[in-house]
């Protein structure tokens, strides 16, 4: 009886310290799992268009270069120092995976005249929070 209540006990500590392990295996999975939503939203500006006539903003290209689609939601024009000088924040463009688009409703940002030779910051914001930004030096 002794040797019986003996393996009994060890069989029941062998099992808990099994189901442990496995919990917190499978834990960290779905931990990882719900991170790489986020990870997956990448957008890259890959340049700007300029009206010479009157020095304004005309279009700004973007590619979602992620795996999910992305909405769009604001865009904004920056001077060099990163001061807002021009916001378009109602914008509801949606980029599938792999998708290029230009961006043309920028009503806000195609008012500013931009000076020859000044470097402005565009950035980009999608409604998940993920930012992107494009520095380029305007020259005439």
């Amino acid at each position: 009886p002794v040797i019986a209540v003996l393996l009994l006990i060890v069989i029941a500590v062998a099992a808990a310290i099994l189901t442990y392990v496995w919990l917190t295996g499978y834990m960290g999975t779905l931990q990882a799992q719900s991170g790489a939503q986020q990870v997956q939203e990448k957008l890259k500006i890959e340049g700007v268009k300029v009206e010479t006539g009157d020095n304004t903003i005309k279009v700004v290209y973007v590619r979602n270069i992620g795996d999910v689609t992305i909405t769009i939601s604001a865009a904004y024009l920056m001077d060099s120092s990163g001061n807002v000088i021009a916001a378009d924040t109602e914008l509801e463009e949606e980029l599938d995976p792999g998708e290029s688009r230009g961006l043309e409703k920028l009503e806000n940002i195609g008012k500013e005249s931009l000076t020859p030779g000044k470097t402005y910051i565009i950035k980009v914001v999608s409604e998940k929070g993920t930012e992107v930004t494009y520095q380029f030096t305007y020259r005439k």
